[in-house]
């Protein structure tokens, strides 16, 4: 369930470095985030329960609104915000929203960003990192206020600049090519990745 903690995050982190060529964070957290959306529209098809306490959390924010809405159907929306009629803070002039789900991503997230801190301690294991696209700028700013060690966050900056100036030569090539769709789609997916290490990633768009 989301609301618990993940068994063998470590192990879950260490396989999506190795499979993913973007963030492996924003990766799990995706995941992570799209499981808990299935479990609560489901939960809030059957459950009068969890509608009453979602509308008494004031619902989601607008992102998860959005995302829950996009998921479930259009009756478990009607429930859901018939709930919020009849059950929702306003009620008690609470104007204020409680996302549940943001508050389950923050702590997994955090449980994540911690977990890789300790991953990047291994000497294997930065081997094997620095032959990745590494993690993006948002996940980077926040790995940085739990390093310690100011040798450790040294070597992630400099691998986080080297992993960057890899695409030169991969864009260098592609601006010489006049058709997008003349261009191997390997090298192509290198605009995604690019974008999702600058700017993070927080949908399944990209």
């Amino acid at each position: 369930m989301i609301t618990e903690t993940i068994k063998n995050i470590d192990i879950e982190l260490k396989e999506k470095i190795a499979e993913v060529k973007s963030c492996p964070l924003c990766s799990l957290i995706m995941d992570y985030e799209f499981n808990g959306l299935a479990q609560i529209q489901y939960e809030v098809t059957h459950s009068e329960k969890t509608r009453k306490q979602i509308a008494q959390e004031g619902g989601f924010c607008d992102f998860h609104f959005r995302q829950f809405k996009k998921i479930a159907s259009g009756k478990t929306n009607i429930l859901l915000l018939k709930a919020f009629i009849e059950e929702g803070s306003y009620k008690k002039e609470n104007f204020t929203i409680e996302c549940r789900i943001c508050k389950y991503i923050n702590e997994y997230e955090k449980n994540l960003l911690e977990a890789f801190t300790d991953i990047i301690l291994s000497e294997e294991k930065r081997i094997e990192f620095n032959r990745t696209n590494g993690i993006c700028f948002v996940h980077l700013r926040q790995v940085n206020t739990l390093i310690r060690d100011e040798n450790t966050k040294a070597w992630l900056h400099r691998t986080h600049i080297e992993q960057i100036e890899r695409m030169k030569a991969d864009f260098n090539l592609m601006n010489t090519i006049n058709s997008f769709y003349e261009i191997d789609i390997e090298k192509r997916s290198l605009i995604n990745i690019l974008i999702e290490k600058i700017a993070g990633r927080k949908t399944g768009a990209l």
